[in-house]
């Protein structure tokens, strides 16, 4: 899922007020953007094109639906994320946004949880050349060891 930063702002007021005019959405926004209306009919119309809102016509207006939840998307960028370094890396990807995040003592309980019925792989292989030619896996490993 390729959603810019701007389009996010978008989808998050969308998400909050669940479905939404052009009008509700530059007032729930309006704070902390000073875009016009046509810079967020542009942004609505990227983010129908990518089929994560729908448009309903109500009168006049058309009304932008999520095709799906905040929870879903988060889910499919962290994935996005992770399909961009190599397998190896995950652990050193997941703990430094662990480190960099505010948590709260429920939040922190959530993750440990989660790495508590978390099934260890018995071998996670190297992915990075199936991305890029520039793999530095091995050469990392090497001058670990030494």
């Amino acid at each position: 899922m390729n959603i810019s930063d701007s389009e996010m702002v978008i989808m998050r007021a969308i998400w909050t007020l669940e479905k939404a005019s052009v009008d509700q959405i530059s007032c729930k926004i309006a704070a902390s953007n000073n875009w016009s209306i046509a810079t967020i009919k542009t942004l609505l119309g990227r983010l129908v094109k990518k089929e994560v809102l729908v448009t309903t016509k109500s009168g006049r207006k058309f009304i932008y639906t999520p095709t799906l939840s905040e929870c879903q998307a988060v889910a499919l960028m962290g994935q996005d994320l992770l399909d961009k370094v190599c397998a190896k890396k995950y652990p050193n990807v997941i703990t430094n946004l662990i480190n960099s995040a505010d948590l709260t003592k429920e939040g922190i309980k959530e993750i440990s949880d989660a790495l508590a019925q978390k099934t260890p792989a018995c071998h996670v292989s190297c992915n990075c050349l199936d991305k890029s030619t520039d793999c530095r896996c091995h050469t990392e490993q090497v001058a670990q060891k030494v």
